[in-house]
């Protein structure tokens, strides 16, 4: 039992290139509403676009890839920087919930969070809300690892 909390220590809570949404046909894909094969997660103040991918499709190697968008409440740069620069922290130190059950798995997700909320209040719903996002898309996945 003390070998499971060593090896969450051990991980490394860094967000690499590698790991980021940036291929511009994965990215309007999420956004296509003629698309059945995407899913939304909303709690509060932040959304979910999520779809599964085949692992080749990524350009790279790894499990998923997420973008952040600061949504349209956020007017000037500064805001948008600083809702981005949340979001990108708040989902490196939970990472593992969604990366974990795509690990062993052939294919990949590939996720965008959207900030919905006013940009004043992005401190204290980020921390609240992204976390239980991340859980919610998870979870379905987790179960299928089970079986």
């Amino acid at each position: 039992m003390s070998e499971l909390p060593d090896r969450v220590e051990q991980r490394r809570l860094t967000f690499p290139p590698s790991y980021r949404l940036k291929r511009r046909r994965l990215l309007r894909s999420l956004f296509d509403r003629n698309r059945d094969d995407v899913q939304t997660v909303a709690v509060g103040c932040v959304r979910l676009l999520y779809r599964v991918v085949p692992r080749d499709a990524l350009g790279h190697d790894v499990p998923l890839q997420v973008g952040f968008a600061p949504g349209p409440r956020a007017e000037s740069g500064v805001e948008r920087n600083r809702i981005r620069r949340l979001l990108r922290e708040v989902y490196r130190v939970h990472q593992y919930t969604l990366v974990d059950p795509f690990v062993c798995r052939p294919d990949a997700l590939i996720v965008m969070i959207l900030f919905r909320g006013r940009p004043e209040q992005a401190d204290d719903c980020i921390d609240r809300d992204l976390p239980r996002a991340l859980q919610r898309v998870a979870a379905p996945f987790g179960e299928k690892e089970t079986d």
